[in-house]
């Protein structure tokens, strides 16, 4: 997966690593016993999302140690895998009621030249990088900050009104860090990384500047009740990029709060290779850049996965991160001449397509890439079209109530 920050990176080894000699090595398939009586099984602890999630409020029940890697009891519901020979991935109940993907209008003005960056940046998750400065009338230099997505362009408002701004509560409010995509009344797609060490509090739908009260949107604040990462995913690896955030409350949906579609039934089995898609976000315009407040919004072509396969392959970082390859259950877009891209912050936002109804469908979550905007590496996306990725969501999102 994409970079953590050094603190993370620091707190997660120091949990790793035991200064205790004669320690004893667990098998870890080996059953155990979690504090909730339940029954679970032995894993490494960067193997066991649950475990990791709640690391920082509540001390794992340990197995003991392999080398210096920690093993601990992790739940068994991580064995669940939605890979099997049938996958139920038809149209939930009652779904044309949503009436999902609607009033996505397009761009009001862009900016100029495209933003790219140089070839010796390292890879990043792209999370919203926290603490960014926020600019005020008292700055006595003004500044010009370029758009958030690369190449971008400002949406206009209510134009994407399943766009979703997820948030930690800190002693300045709320640090807005990543993105996501209202799925229906309850439940919120993003991106599972975007969690390796922060919390999803609140989730704020029906924004467009968060930095301006007279932008005319009418935002809504929600707590989030639950937190569902998909289960097969394995730290620091770039598959199954997938979490589910539950709403506290049901989402009144209205013109500016509408949940995007998805690729339900036959939909899943159209290909959308070469054609052109839209990546939304408040993300920032280049590696090590400034967020914009507003809403942005950029085209992008989708290109095979093995076209992403064959340049990321001469990274250092790819056979720890993609270890079987970068295969279909990933999405590779970006610009044949680079500029155009998502970046960081703009994680877990929605890469949309739109169909022959004018709807627009989610296609993709926005994941990681190589810095932002370069033409040798386009961005990557956890594939929505994916038939275990679907059959998922359906199971946890869409069951009934």
């Amino acid at each position: 997966m994409g970079r953590l920050t050094s603190s993370c990176e620091a707190f997660v080894v120091l949990l790793l690593v035991s200064t205790t000699s004669g320690t004893v090595i667990f098998p870890d398939a080996e059953p155990c016993t979690l504090d909730t009586g339940e029954q679970g099984r032995c894993l490494p602890l960067p193997e066991c999302p649950p475990v990791l999630e709640t690391i920082r409020e509540k001390r794992p029940v340990s197995c003991g140690f392999e080398g210096f890697t920690q093993i601990v009891c992790c739940p068994k519901s991580q064995d669940t895998t939605l890979t099997e020979n049938v996958v139920d991935i038809s149209p939930p109940p009652e779904y044309d009621a949503l009436d999902c993907g609607k009033s996505a209008v397009k761009l009001i003005h862009s900016f100029g030249p495209s933003f790219g960056l140089p070839g010796s940046v390292v890879s990043l998750s792209r999370k919203r990088r926290a603490n960014v400065p926020r600019l005020s009338l008292a700055d006595k230099a003004p500044i010009t900050i370029p758009p958030p997505v690369v190449g971008g362009q400002t949406s206009e408002r209510s134009a994407w009104p399943w766009m979703a701004l997820i948030g930690e509560r800190d002693a300045e409010g709320i640090n807005w860090y990543c993105g996501g995509a209202l799925i229906n009344e309850y439940w919120v797609l993003t991106a599972l990384h975007c969690f390796h060490n922060k919390k999803a509090e609140v989730v704020r739908l029906g924004e467009h500047d968060y930095n301006s009260d007279l932008d005319g949107a009418n935002p809504v604040d929600i707590p989030v009740a639950e937190v569902i990462l998909y289960p097969d995913y394995i730290f620091r690896q770039g598959y199954h990029d997938l979490a589910l955030l539950r709403l506290e409350r049901k989402v009144t949906l209205q013109t500016f709060i509408l949940p995007v579609c998805l690729p339900w039934g036959n939909k899943s089995e159209e290909s959308i290779v070469n054609t052109q898609a839209t990546v939304v976000g408040w993300g920032l315009t280049l590696f090590g850049g400034f967020p914009s407040s507003e809403l942005m919004e950029v085209d992008v072509q989708v290109f095979p996965s093995s076209r992403c396969n064959n340049s990321y392959s001469s990274l250092p970082h790819y056979p720890d991160q993609w270890p079987r390859g970068i295969g279909e259950e990933t999405l590779c877009a970006g610009d044949e001449e680079g500029g155009k891209d998502s970046c960081q912050g703009d994680s877990g936002g929605p890469l949309v397509t739109q169909d022959s109804r004018g709807r627009y469908v989610a296609a993709g979550v926005v994941s990681q890439g190589f810095g932002c905007g370069h033409k040798d590496y386009p961005g990557l996306y956890a594939n929505l079209h994916h038939p275990a990725y679907l059959a998922w969501i359906k199971k946890v999102a869409f069951a009934p109530q």
